[in-house]
């Protein structure tokens, strides 16, 4: 059992160079959970991340997948029927104020090619289930949305979709700051977001940015409470 969780939310645009420094990263900073959306793909399996000590949790199957998950010596194991190519979701067992309390990990993404509005069905279903059964939920999501909700210098549909479900829901977006989470030659804007229930809130520390260009980060620890930093 863990009493404090390291979470870190990684795009990685299915770049080999983006595996490198995650890889690193995570190995220096001893992070708990990766959340990784476009992990890098290559000959029928995700490569680049294999770090002692550390499982990784993604959809089996002939479609490569969009949404991974890399945790560290946890008590954790992969929720069956919900991972899919775009969603993948872990429960994990840990001690907050001297009780065993169970949080649920995920990984989604929203596909910016999608006739649906978001979220996607693979990602509204879960987040209904475990709101239903009252288990507190992370989710590091590569929207492909635009809303100023969390960052963007504009909005559009998808972006409205997606909040108006968020209102909905008991998820409430994390994120620190603006930091842009995509950038390329012509633009800058923050598509990747952070997810928390709301009984996380008050346990949450931080969003650290530390790779544009090559992929975006948002690191959240999750802290018992009384201890926030």
């Amino acid at each position: 059992m863990v009493s404090s969780i390291s979470f870190i939310q990684a795009k990685m645009q299915n770049i080999i160079a983006a595996s490198g420094i995650l890889t690193r990263t995570v190995g220096v900073k001893r992070m708990d959970i990766a959340s990784m959306q476009e992990p890098w793909y290559h000959e029928n399996r995700i490569r680049g991340l294999n770090i002692p000590g550390y499982a990784l949790y993604s959809a089996r199957g002939n479609e490569k997948p969009r949404a991974s998950i890399l945790a560290r010596n946890l008590n954790a194991w992969v929720l069956p029927g919900f991972p899919c190519r775009d969603l993948v979701a872990i429960l994990i067992k840990y001690i907050e104020d001297g009780a065993e309390r169970r949080l649920v990990a995920c990984s989604a993404y929203l596909s910016y090619d999608s006739e649906n509005l978001p979220p996607s069905r693979e990602m509204e279903e879960p987040v209904r289930y475990f709101d239903n059964e009252n288990l507190r939920l992370i989710v590091g999501c590569d929207s492909t949305a635009h809303h100023t909700a969390w960052g963007c210098t504009n909005c559009n549909s998808r972006g409205e979709s997606l909040l108006e479900f968020l209102n909905s829901s008991n998820l409430e977006i994390l994120n620190r700051g603006n930091e842009n989470t995509f950038c390329n030659v012509s633009r800058q804007e923050v598509f990747d977001i952070t997810l928390g229930s709301y009984g996380l809130l008050g346990g949450v520390s931080g969003a650290l940015p530390i790779g544009p260009y090559t992929y975006s980060v948002h690191s959240t620890w999750l802290l018992p409470r009384g201890h926030e930093g």
